[in-house]
């Protein structure tokens, strides 16, 4: 059984295009925008692939919870894109869409992306 309320496009994603569209094609942030858009509509690709396997799997003695909006203390809020709770287990999903190929380097606790020949490295936030 699958309970979610449907992935809806994101409202920062609706909000970036509506900016795009009021600034002139010459302003000095479009570029920055238009790159932010680019990588928030990757990500929302990747959470409707991450749907799209989920439903070919059925689970019969759980749940499928998308786009959870939770509370953690009096002001912090934090989200878990998917979680799914059965009778043997709860899995987070935190979905990342990024090109290349990843490698985890847990010396220096980082996420490194090769892609054409370039190499970028993501720092990874410990919660222990």
């Amino acid at each position: 059984m699958i309970v979610k309320k449907e992935r809806k496009i994101p409202l920062k994603i609706l909000k970036l295009e509506a900016l795009l569209r009021r600034l002139p094609a010459h302003h000095s942030i479009r570029n920055k925008i238009e790159e932010e858009l680019k990588k928030r509509k990757a990500g929302y690709r990747g959470e409707q692939a991450i749907d799209y396997h989920l439903k070919t799997q059925p689970i019969d003695d759980g749940l499928i919870l998308h786009d959870n909006r939770l509370k953690q203390g009096k002001d912090h809020f934090f989200q878990i894109d998917t979680l799914i709770v059965t009778t043997r287990f709860f899995m987070i999903l935190e979905i990342k869409n990024i090109t290349g190929t990843l490698y985890f380097d847990q010396e220096f606790q980082q996420l490194i992306r090769k892609k054409m020949e370039k190499k970028r490295s993501f720092k990874t936030q410990s919660y222990r």
